[in-house]
């Protein structure tokens, strides 16, 4: 990548909220890949007349100093043996607080916490014909840590989905700004956990709704993430990255215990001895105890006892001075090594094919919404007319053009009030 594109790059990923020029000289010196330039007085002087010349960032003043952006290598804590991160005793400073901008006029989507407050101050650093008027040593003298550089919608929309997204995806506010927020961690990426107890400070089945629309379109991916407690307890979360920057993280036994079962699986009758298995992953006595003590756990194999010559014919017999065969312990594959998913536990109508949803919206005729009439009297007239048979959920949310979280929230009621009863039937 060129490296004014990379300077591009960095400023659109830092969203809505834009970037101060001192913090963007710390996001291209700790970038990864590293940036391809030296970053002295001059190169910073080219990136600054570079900016100032792209139509497709504004610069902003805001009302009060930004601090610094600290970056902070979450991973450098995890166990490489467990693949578990240690929690590490550092105070968290949020340099970008969320304050989501809801039904912009003009488009803008994004989180920024003083975009009504910021005051442009474009036309004083270029000019129309976006010449600079303002060196980088001054513009740092007069605004210092309150000049903001932002991307344009377009650009900070592009660098989220990549190269291979639908620029016209529509996100709802909401999810725009957590896929905003997961970019910005770039390689780091951000726990789900966090999301909805420090940034957004939402509910967490609002949250794990937010972030299914940015999953079903495939603009982020997500892995498991466990973070043990200063008690011992262990924590586990959902680890979400941009596809861009997706990394598969997993711990040296687990790579182990994959090789093993592959190992296992090729052997005749799924058996191998230890001595076999332990020189052909070329590894410790003790690294190998411990990888084969995990699958026991898992009850992917089992230790038994072998006669040699069952191992490898071709030795043909042997025997001991006391006239009893010569055994090795070995392992026998019980079950394969599946790696493992980000599972989450959803209700039943959450997932389309449970109740036949996808059918139903095809077949059910939709019904339009009479805007007098609240919900909750429509879908009763709804289900009242269809009579003892009843309908489901998904045919009834079909029928109202409603969501699954809306239509869940009107049968909920319905039934608390005594109005209808929900039963649970095959299909």
């Amino acid at each position: 990548m060129d490296p004014l594109d990379i300077v591009m790059d960095e400023v659109a990923l830092e969203g809505l909220d834009g970037v101060t020029i001192l913090s963007l000289w710390i996001r291209l010196e700790k970038r990864n890949p590293v940036f391809p330039r030296n970053l002295d007085s001059c190169t910073k002087e080219f990136i600054w007349k570079s900016l100032v010349s792209n139509h497709e960032v504004d610069f902003y003043e805001l009302p009060q100093e930004r601090a610094d952006v600290v970056l902070v290598d979450r991973f450098a804590d995890i166990d490489p043996d467990t693949g578990i991160q240690e929690a590490s005793h550092w105070d968290r400073v949020d340099s970008y607080p969320v304050q989501i901008l809801l039904e912009d006029k003009s488009g803008i989507q994004g989180s920024c916490v003083f975009f009504k407050e910021r005051r442009n101050v474009t036309p004083i650093i270029r000019t129309t014909k976006l010449t600079p008027c303002v060196t980088l040593e001054d513009a740092f003298k007069r605004w210092g840590r309150k000049l903001v550089m932002v991307a344009s919608q377009r650009l900070r929309f592009r660098v989220l989905i990549g190269d291979g997204g639908d620029p016209d995806l529509k996100l709802t506010d909401h999810s725009y700004c957590i896929l905003e927020r997961v970019g910005r961690a770039r390689w780091q990426g951000e726990l789900q956990r966090d999301l909805h107890c420090c940034s957004f400070k939402t509910d967490a089945r609002k949250m794990h709704y937010l972030r299914k629309s940015l999953t079903q379109n495939d603009l982020i991916t997500m892995q498991s993430h466990v973070l043990r407690l200063a008690s011992g307890a262990q924590q586990h979360s959902i680890l979400l990255l941009l596809k861009r920057f997706h990394v598969d993280r997993r711990s040296k036994y687990d790579i182990l215990m994959e090789l093993t079962s592959n190992l296992l699986s090729e052997a005749p009758n799924h058996t191998a001895s230890m001595i076999t298995l332990r020189d052909q992953l070329s590894i410790s006595e003790r690294t190998f105890k411990r990888m084969y003590q995990y699958m026991q756990a898992a009850k992917l194999v089992q230790v038994v006892i072998k006669p040699v010559e069952h191992l490898n014919p071709t030795v043909g017999p042997c025997d001991t001075r006391r006239g009893t065969k010569v055994v090795a312990r070995c392992l026998k594959l019980i079950k394969p090594y599946v790696r493992k998913e980000v599972v989450e536990a959803e209700d039943d109508d959450d997932n389309d094919d449970d109740d036949g949803g996808g059918a139903n919206r095809k077949t059910v005729p939709t019904e339009g919404r009479i805007m007098e009439r609240d919900f909750l009297s429509q879908a009763y007239g709804i289900i009242v007319s269809c009579g003892t048979k009843g309908i489901s959920q998904s045919a009834l949310r079909a029928r109202m053009c409603i969501g699954k979280l809306e239509s869940r929230m009107i049968c909920r009621l319905l039934e608390r009030t005594d109005m209808i009863k929900v039963k649970v039937c095959d299909v």
